[in-house]
């Protein structure tokens, strides 16, 4: 048994009666029928117990622990099999990720998906649940689904343009919302952030509200503010003295977790500058490691490649030093040394220190809650290739003339997986796409394991990676799909655990923008792909899944973009 491949995905637990804890049953988040577990939400408690006292995260039930224990399978990956199309309203796709959830608790999960402003659900059979209409035009970020509102239903939390709606099972808006508040939402992930044990949404906008600094916000289910958020309006934030450097997110830049062990859940905020924020569930924000001088809290950490000039916040040539630049950057927060201690993984692209030259690849980054950096992650993992990425347009060249055909395309997005890809490996894998156009796997000793091409030279772009055995051989597999200016290149990508191509489907259009779904919709015990595709087509069937043949829903690591159905990207 790959023991160590079941702490490589999130568990999303939420208490219920004693009477259902107890029963241990369900399905995880939803995403599988009863006594059976996609995965989607991740691993087991912090105790591995389905027992009253497992933490609060959200799902309906306690579901089994995800086992990548070989299944009766082969070694053998059976390409994806378009099963069947969803028709929509004919709207557009951008970066949010499809969501499997038993929404009506019949034991086969429903299909959600957002497509332009609306949010639409599918039962397995393709008819339609329901279709909500937010009456903006689009929707940036991936569809929560979890236990908001405490009884044995869930709920759906999304945000479009400037407003976060929290809607039933049904496709009914609930009281208390919309909630409007910044510029456009694009951030949106869920977590007990005030340990009440309940759910909470956490939001955070591209640019600051009004005349504040203040970027994130977080409601309870009724639409009220938790108390200490937004940070800095409210006092909260701690930043003084300072100094704290709050900027925009740009790309669903939140992971949610608890990162010091007091029961609430904690936010990691990177931000549209060299700079990141860490908030405690009051909204302080962390303190520094008092290793960065006249640093006092995480959010005034520069984040300098080399550690000596990080630690006094200035770069001695500021012309010549590389930094991060975390405009597209949704962090995870993950054990990836197996010490106890959960670390901040980032994916930033690279610049120089004065902000001249951006193309200087991208960098991965392991650091502390405090921004210490970790034993062997003094400097960053930093990939300085550049084919593409940057910039909205789908630009080759940053700030160069719009790819021809490229529409509503936007540059790469530098989302970080994190799963056990390799047993014989201690810790946890990290898994990206950089911008020299080749997806990297790195172990948790800062070893780059191997690179794989995907970019076609530039023409091809991926939002993010989920990380499922379509086997059931017990060794997962790695897949991804791929948007392009260039119609019908885009693809749904199945790698190998050691970056070799297995196989490669052709998506209509532009393809997909949005990271894949892996689960098991029906209830059947095979894995699904479900794949929202960038445009409108002239059919509207713009949503598809696709079946596995031979695989079983034991083994899924990271299920769907920011690894479950809460998008918080913790990994337990």
């Amino acid at each position: 048994m790959r023991g160590a491949v079941v702490h490589g995905s999130v568990v999303v637990i939420t208490l219920v009666s004693a009477l259902a804890l107890a029963g241990g049953c369900g399905d995880d988040e939803g995403a599988a029928g009863p006594g059976t577990s996609s995965g989607s939400s991740g691993g087991t408690s912090s105790s591995g117990s389905s027992g009253a006292d497992a933490p609060v995260d959200g799902g309906p039930t306690v579901p089994a622990a995800p086992s990548c224990a070989a299944a009766g399978g082969s070694a053998t990956v059976s390409a994806p099999v378009l099963l069947k199309k969803l028709a929509d309203d004919g709207n557009e796709g951008w970066l949010a990720s499809p969501a499997i959830a038993d929404l009506d608790g019949d034991g086969k999960s429903e299909i959600i998906a957002v497509r332009g402003g609306r949010v639409l659900a599918w039962r397995p059979d393709g008819t339609r649940v329901f279709s909500f209409d937010t009456t903006k035009d689009r929707i940036w970020a991936s569809p929560i689904v979890g236990n908001f509102t405490g009884d044995d239903k869930l709920e759906i939390a999304v945000a479009a343009r400037d407003s976060a709606y929290l809607i039933d099972a049904a496709g009914a808006l609930l009281n208390g919302f919309p909630k409007t508040w910044g510029t456009e939402t694009r951030t949106v992930a869920a977590g007990d952030v005030d340990g009440d044990g309940a759910l909470d949404i956490v939001v955070g906008v591209r640019n600051g509200s009004g005349a504040t600094a203040d970027v994130v916000n977080a409601y309870h289910a009724n639409g009220t503010a938790v108390p200490g958020f937004p940070p800095v309006a409210r006092g909260a934030a701690g930043c003084s003295p300072g100094p704290c450097y709050f900027a925009g997110l740009y790309d669903q830049n939140l992971a949610i977790g608890d990162l010091d062990g007091d029961g609430k859940h904690d936010l990691v905020l990177p931000h549209d500058n060299a700079y990141a924020s860490f908030f405690k569930g009051t909204g302080a924000a962390f303190d520094a490691s008092s290793m960065f001088a006249k640093r006092s809290k995480t959010p005034g950490v520069r984040y300098l490649h080399d550690l000596e000039l990080a630690k006094q916040g200035y770069a001695d040539d500021e012309s010549a030093s590389n930094q991060a630049h975390f405009t597209n950057t949704p962090p995870a927060i993950a054990d990836i040394d197996k010490d106890g201690t959960f670390e901040i993984v980032m994916v930033g692209s690279v610049q120089n220190a004065s902000q001249q030259d951006r193309k200087r690849g991208v960098a991965l980054w392991v650091v502390g809650s405090d921004a210490s950096r970790r034993p062997g992650w003094e400097t960053p993992f930093h990939v300085s290739g550049y084919v593409m990425g940057l910039g909205d347009g789908f630009s080759p060249e940053l700030d160069g003339p719009t790819a021809p055909n490229a529409g509503n395309l936007v540059g790469l997005t530098n989302q970080v997986t994190v799963a056990d890809i390799d047993a014989s490996k201690p810790g946890l894998e990290m898994i990206f796409a950089g911008f020299d156009g080749k997806i990297h796997a790195v172990a948790a000793d800062k070893t780059e394991l191997w690179t794989a091409d995907y970019a076609l030279n530039g023409r091809a772009l991926t939002a993010g990676i989920v990380v499922a055995d379509l086997s059931a051989d017990g060794v997962p597999e790695i897949v991804f799909a791929t948007y392009s200016p260039d119609a019908n290149a885009g693809a749904l990508h199945v790698l190998s655990s050691t970056g070799q191509q297995l196989h490669k489907v052709a998506l209509p259009g532009r393809g997909s923008m949005a990271v894949p779904t892996v689960g098991d919709v029906d209830g059947d015990g095979t894995l699904d792909v479900v794949v929202s595709l960038k445009d409108a087509s002239a059919s509207k069937e713009n949503v598809l899944v696709f079946q596995v043949p031979g695989s079983r829903p034991n083994c899924v690591l990271w299920s769907t973009g920011r690894a479950n159905n809460l998008r918080n990207a913790w990994v337990r």
